[in-house]
């Protein structure tokens, strides 16, 4: 255990994990930028010829495919000009024989590949349409729930001629990050605890999150930020204590509101999930392992960097927990994290409450 933890100290101060947990963050936002640059493109009217659209999270594609559907096209012109094939019925000769085809009294036709991932055909037999595809058809390939190998040629000639997005699952810890870009690109503000709060009780349903959201913005007026209590009054949550309300008391040291939330969440784990609660917190000290890191470093690059651990807001929160956490200590603490997920797992451990589990995992990261 010793041997481990220090071999894992070592990594942290190496750089290891600053830059894996780092990436992995970016690559997070990155997906959501990429995902509005496209809409944004798009609301502008400037299409591609294809549009591979792949990956874990179907929310993205789904929307990304039916603005396209909806806007590429007037309604009048969509009998000759839209249409749609399902890969598992996808004749590949039909589909090359639409594709070349020129639009009926329209400036282009669209074309969508719904469920692409059932395709039993091969892929690379359309590798010389991607190389020159129709500039008058828009292509739209929905490839689900897996991801395409972006390193096949008929994938970067797609790239070359078009548009390839990635649509990867978030992270439960990512989600306060994407919802506040949601609440964006409503031209609503939301504050962070509000948004961990959804985050928390909505999960990883990104469908849920967007419907919720809208929800929220019939109710209040555009100039007003979103908070805790609209959140709680027009989507129904009750809770009296959140992670987020927990992750800040131990930040602050305030030992007695620790122990107090650790106790009501532990009781009450069927509506904040351990599980979800040691996720979260493994995000907020892995950004104070990088914090530190970066300060230690002394670059040129250090404001740039903090920058890539969240919004002003999350830096600040990092930053207060740096005076109260060294970097040993978070090492141990992340440690500390690991184990006690696995605990509550039942790996290698008997039967522990929550309760238990979180009043052990209280005492050690203030003490």
């Amino acid at each position: 255990m010793l041997l481990t933890l220090a071999s894992n100290i070592g990594r942290f101060n190496g750089g290891y994990f600053f830059g894996s947990i780092k990436s992995r963050f970016l690559e997070s936002m990155a997906n959501v930028r990429e995902y509005n640059d496209i809409l944004s493109k798009l609301r502008k009217r400037e299409f591609s010829p294809v549009y591979l659209l792949h990956g874990e999270e179907p929310f993205y594609i789904d929307r990304i495919s039916k603005f396209i559907e909806s806007n590429a096209i007037e309604e009048h012109e969509r009998d000759f000009n839209l249409n749609i094939f399902y890969g598992r019925d996808l004749n590949q000769s039909e589909l090359l024989e639409t594709l070349k085809r020129f639009p009926m009294m329209a400036e282009r036709q669209v074309v969508i590949i719904r469920e692409a991932q059932d395709f039993k055909g091969k892929w690379t037999d359309l590798e010389s349409y991607f190389e020159d595809p129709v500039s008058s058809t828009v292509l739209v390939i929905d490839f689900k729930y897996k991801k395409v190998d972006e390193r096949l040629k008929w994938v970067k000639a797609a790239k070359k001629n078009g548009v390839v997005f990635n649509s990867s699952k978030h992270w439960e810890n990512e989600l306060p990050n994407v919802i506040e870009s949601f609440a964006k690109e409503l031209k609503y503000r939301i504050t962070p605890h509000a948004s961990f709060l959804m985050a928390e009780y909505l999960g990883n349903d990104l469908e849920k999150i967007e419907g919720e959201l809208r929800k929220l913005t019939i109710s209040i007026p555009l100039s007003q930020e979103i908070g805790e209590n609209e959140v709680k009054k027009h989507i129904g949550i009750s809770k009296e204590f959140s992670a987020f309300d927990y992750i800040n008391a131990l930040s602050t040291r305030d030992v007695e509101r620790s122990y107090t939330i650790a106790y009501h969440i532990g009781r009450n784990d069927g509506n904040t999930p351990l599980v979800l609660v040691l996720s979260n917190m493994f995000s907020h000290f892995s950004k104070l392992m990088i914090f530190h890191h970066i300060k230690s470093q002394g670059s040129a690059e250090t404001k740039n960097q903090l920058a890539s651990l969240g919004s002003p807001f999350q830096l600040k929160k990092v930053a207060e927990a740096a005076t109260q956490f060294n970097q040993r200590k978070t090492a141990l603490i992340i440690e500390k994290l690991r184990e006690t997920d696995a605990r509550a797992k039942g790996v290698n451990s008997n039967s522990v409450s929550s309760i238990e589990l979180l009043k052990e995992l209280t005492f050690f990261i203030l003490n």
